[in-house]
């Protein structure tokens, strides 16, 4: 094909995809993706007006090559997060991740070799059976294979330093398998796990979504929402006194605040951090951040470019911020700045873009929306213990965080100066579980880059970033970073807690000093109940709830939980078999689904039974993951709301597969959904 006959292919291909995302947009009618359903694929960045809808059948889930040890506690040495090696052979020689049922894969990060990936040959992933990807993969991330695998949802060592990502959503309906050849070292895939398929067209990579690559390729410039036909802007000048606050923006009825724009003229670091945002929807306070991290700008004024918010300075001297998460409301909102500094600040301009609409009053009311809310907090960080970005109760998703670190470089084995904090792993516990379903392998991990962002590079991605890194200057005492990561596609979704930390150095052994401001969506209620607990090695609990298995066997298990708790010894037992198991527990009628909660040993991995509930096959349990040194794990299987609605006692059947380990348990737990009201 001649190349300027290709170049036009290519442009109407773009126009078409492009009109097809604005139509699909404004005839879609809000929240028809997300009242109380799933944004899946590409909708979630098409429908970025529905992020604020919850979503009660959804998991977020992590695999990664964290230390299955803990980590010793030799200061001297970085951690040892790249020895978790594959879970098992298979695919294109070492599996990664595998995941049994409907789901999406939302992000997959590697590194090695100062972010040369080359030695690790093919990456494949297959979903539902077929092959959507089995590539080189330096190629992929390098943008060879074009959309959808281009950049930003694919990116480089140098295009993220150190690391390097494929950020492509992959929906798929019965099974997931992501392999890579060999020499496998750093590596974390974030997936989500739905109870059902309802909704789920398996990923193609037919379709390029070049409305969604250019939306990326966009971001700092431009809201990403679809517009609102009946937004209408508040702009104001206002003047800020020493200690005092002033609102920029306020309205009534039902809405939902769209887009936040600042213009400070006379920016400086110290204005960055003294003042402070406040946002207070239908009588609540959700917002109370510091200007600077609100924008991902925490160590002060620099360029930040990313999806959801912005920094730039201007060519007259200015700074302008942006921010374009949408915001919704009831009743009543107000926005308002607060100086903190003990100088006042003239001429501060803003322009708050509010948009009615009546249907987000329901929405809120009922639980299937939440409120925007920023946790911030600042202080020096406590050894032994995480850093915590949040510490909700409730229901709700984090889709977010910004996060600014001052800290001090040390001498160690691998560096005369190693700003050691950046060793630390993040781990998410959801729901009351003692296991956490993300444990990472490194701060610069979580913001997918590698290596100390490769000695520190600055970079500013559509979701994720350092924008700003600082040694021994302006008001950094030694080594200080600003990044941040936009959870959108892999939002973590939690019905009754949520507690998302991460270590400041391998296992908390250093003290920076943290700053933070975590990103969710919340509402008060929880929507998760404990229910009836099934106790394998207790004949008592065997003999109520008619426990059935042959040729098991029982065993005292001593060891630990993996995670920030991994030092303390449980003492249970435990009851292994091959053959099926049956036991019936007492169930909510009312209920909107279950989560049947397992805890196991996991010395062995990939333990897989069939699920049947009351005689009827739902699906596969599946749980690659194993653990040598602590081999406590909680995990759960979603049973769908079609096979639990109205019903007042389970019969649940679980049958080993024929190639599984022993499948383990020393308790079950019903856990009930309640979900949200129309």
């Amino acid at each position: 094909m001649p190349v300027a006959i290709r170049a036009w292919c290519v442009i109407a291909a773009f126009a078409l995809s492009a009109a097809a995302g604005v139509i699909t947009a404004a005839q879609a009618p809000a929240g028809s993706s997300g009242d109380g359903g799933r944004l899946i694929g590409w909708d979630t960045y098409r429908r970025l007006d529905l992020l604020p809808y919850l979503r009660s059948d959804t998991e977020a889930l992590q695999f990664s090559s964290f230390d299955r040890s803990g980590g010793d506690f030799d200061l001297s040495t970085g951690n040892r997060n790249g020895t978790g090696g594959c879970l098992a052979d298979g695919g294109a020689g070492c599996v990664i991740a595998e995941d049994r049922g409907a789901g999406e894969v939302d992000s997959i990060w590697f590194t090695r070799d100062g972010g040369k990936v080359t030695r690790i040959g093919n990456v494949r992933v297959e979903l539902d059976g077929q092959a959507v990807l089995d590539a080189p993969l330096q190629s992929v991330v390098d943008g060879a294979l074009g959309a959808p695998f281009a950049w930003p949802l694919v990116a480089n060592a140098a295009q993220s330093p150190g690391g390097v990502y494929i950020k492509v959503p992959m929906p798929y309906r019965r099974s997931m398998r992501i392999s890579v050849t060999s020499n496998l070292e750093y590596y974390h895939v974030d997936y989500r796990r739905f109870s059902t398929a309802e909704g789920v067209t398996t990923f193609s990579p037919a379709d390029p979504a070049l409305d969604v690559v250019a939306t990326l390729r966009d971001a700092g410039t431009a809201d990403p929402k679809p517009p609102a036909s009946s937004a209408a802007h508040d702009k104001r000048i206002v003047e800020l006194p020493a200690g005092a606050g002033v609102t920029i923006a306020e309205s009534t009825g039902s809405g939902s605040i769209s887009a936040l724009h600042l213009r400070l003229r006379e920016p400086a670091d110290q204005l960055l951090s003294g003042l402070r945002l406040q946002m207070e929807f239908d009588g609540q306070t959700t917002v109370d951040s510091p200007l600077g991290e609100f924008f991902g700008a925490g160590l002060g004024v620099d360029t930040v470019r990313s999806l959801m918010f912005a920094a730039i300075p201007q060519p007259d001297g200015s700074l302008s911020l942006s921010g374009w998460w949408p915001m919704p409301f009831a009743h009543e909102v107000r926005l308002t700045l607060v100086n903190t500094t003990d100088d006042a600040v003239a001429g501060i301009d803003s322009d708050v873009t509010i948009a009615p609409d009546a249907r987000w009053a329901p929405a809120l009311a009922g639980g299937r929306a939440g409120y925007f809310t920023a946790r911030s907090h600042a202080a020096p960080t406590t050894l032994g213990q995480d850093w915590l970005f949040a510490d909700e109760h409730g229901h709700g998703k984090f889709v977010g965080v910004s996060h600014t670190i001052r800290g001090s470089r040390i001498r160690t084995a691998f560096s005369d100066a190693a700003p050691y904090f950046l060793e630390g792993a993040e781990r998410v516990y959801t729901d009351g579980s003692a296991s956490p379903q993300w444990y990472g392998t490194g701060t610069e991990d979580l913001y997918e880059g590698g290596w100390y962002f490769k000695d520190g590079t600055r970079f500013s991605d559509p979701l994720t970033g350092q924008p700003d890194r600082r040694t021994a200057t302006g008001g950094c005492a030694d080594y200080c970073v600003a990044v941040y990561r936009l959870m959108l596609a892999d939002a973590i979704d939690y019905h009754s807690a949520i507690l998302f930390g991460i270590e400041h150095g391998k296992r908390n052994m250093v003290q920076p000093d943290y700053s933070s401001t975590a990103f969710l969506y919340t509402q008060p209620d929880e929507t998760l109940t404990p229910g009836d607990e099934v106790r394998p090695g207790d004949p008592v609990s065997r003999l109520l709830h008619g426990y059935g298995d042959t040729d098991a066997a029982d065993q005292l298990l001593v060891s630990e939980y993996e995670g920030a708790d991994d030092l303390h010894p449980v003492i249970g037992s435990v009851r292994a078999t091959n053959a099926a198991v049956t036991f019936h527990v007492e169930t909510d009628p009312a209920n909107r689904g279950i989560l049947l909660r397992r805890t196991s040993d996991q010395a062995d991995g990939f333990q897989s039974a069939d699920v049947a509930i009351d005689g009827v096959p739902v699906g596969n349990w599946l749980q690659p993951r194993a653990n040598n040194f602590h081999r406590w794990l909680d995990d759960t299987y979603p049973l769908p709301p079609s096979a639990t609605a109205g019903k007042a006692q389970l019969t649940v059947t679980l049958t080993p597969a024929p190639d599984s380990p022993p499948w383990t348990a020393s308790r079950y737990q019903v856990q009930t959904l309640s979900g949200p009201t129309d």
